[in-house]
């Protein structure tokens, strides 16, 4: 496993007459390759303030409003026979606008809005749960499972109240593909996992490996795809066959990670889980979580021409340095 980089300055005359040298690290994937530009320089972000308007205003035609999502919500009429899946604040329906076969939607909080430090590890347990009780119905084959989450405007969201979806599909997504291929090739040569692997590795190293929750392994991103981007191992192999203590270890986490966010003064991220099951014994769940451009009035987007036409991601932030700095949340 090679933690590959190469490394180019660029020189900037400065209004005030001073050379400031900045350095880019290129830096490629460990199993992709693919390429990620590692820039110490942030721009620099406005308050989170300034959209209290907005969440009042989608308050009042939210579908997933406690008042309104039994009237609104779609259904399943093969998998789930029509019925809505529910445990405690989270419920489970159909996604109205699909992207694949079996494309579904948790509704994760009766709350309409919630600051990332006021999310519960309950609130993702439940809904991954419900997730689990769903992939339990469905029928033999191979597929391509993955459950992903957009929480505000910045990370893609078109609905404020907090929500995640799982996506079953027959044929994988462009990153999903590389990813199944890439660990097939290394578990070939190396009869391992590469996720295993990889947590053995950063725990020698030690940059970059935050820490652990309940049979869950922490690190930072060595090719990062965007702000603050980590990634989470489990211990369990497949998701559905997951016990409670596995999906609480991971709810911890991701709750842990969101507190730090919100002391860097992020409210909006990222979340994508790809699933093993279905796909062999050389996949293992890998989680990702990356915070985005913070929500206020005068956001900015952070997706631009290099991940649009280029595939590459940009981070203005260092991932050894972030890791050391989450250490103290887990």
């Amino acid at each position: 496993m090679e933690f590959r980089k190469e490394v180019e300055f660029a020189r900037v005359l400065l209004p005030n007459g001073t050379v400031e040298e900045n350095r880019i690290e290129v830096r490629y994937d460990p199993l992709t390759l693919q390429t990620s530009r590692v820039l110490k320089k942030t721009p620099p972000f406005s308050d989170i303030k300034g959209f209290e308007d907005e969440i009042e205003s989608s308050r009042g035609w939210c579908p997933f409003c406690p008042e309104r999502i039994e009237l609104m919500a779609a259904r399943d009429p093969e998998l789930l026979n029509g019925e809505l899946l529910k445990r405690n604040e989270a419920i489970l329906f159909s996604n109205i606008v699909p992207y694949s076969k079996y494309s579904y939607v948790i509704r994760m909080t009766n709350a309409h809005y919630l600051e990332l430090d006021e999310f519960k590890k309950e609130h993702f347990t439940d809904s991954f749960i419900l997730v689990q009780e769903m992939l339990s119905r469905l029928r033999e084959g191979k597929f391509y499972i993955s459950i992903g989450m957009n929480y505000l405007k910045p990370a893609g969201s078109s609905i404020m109240h907090p929500h995640i979806q799982t996506i079953i599909s027959e044929t994988s997504t462009d990153y999903f593909a590389r990813l199944d291929w890439s660990a097939l090739e290394f578990y070939e040569e190396k009869k391992k996992d590469y996720w295993k692997s990889l947590v053995e590795k950063e725990r020698e190293i030690g940059k970059r490996f935050v820490g652990e929750t309940k049979k869950t392994s922490w690190l930072s991103a060595f090719a990062p795809k965007g702000f603050y981007h980590f990634i989470g191992v489990p211990e369990e192999r497949e998701f559905v066959d997951m016990s409670e203590e596995q999906i609480d270890g991971i709810s911890d986490g991701l709750i842990k990670i969101l507190r730090f966010y919100r002391s860097k003064g992020f409210n909006s991220f990222n979340i994508s889980i790809f699933l093993a099951d279905r796909l062999g014994e050389h996949f293992r769940t890998n989680i990702h979580i990356l915070a985005r451009t913070p929500f206020d009035r005068y956001y900015w987007c952070d997706v631009y021409f290099p991940k649009m036409f280029h595939d590459e991601a940009i981070s203005y932030l260092v991932p050894e340095e972030y890791a050391h700095e989450l250490k103290e949340f887990m």
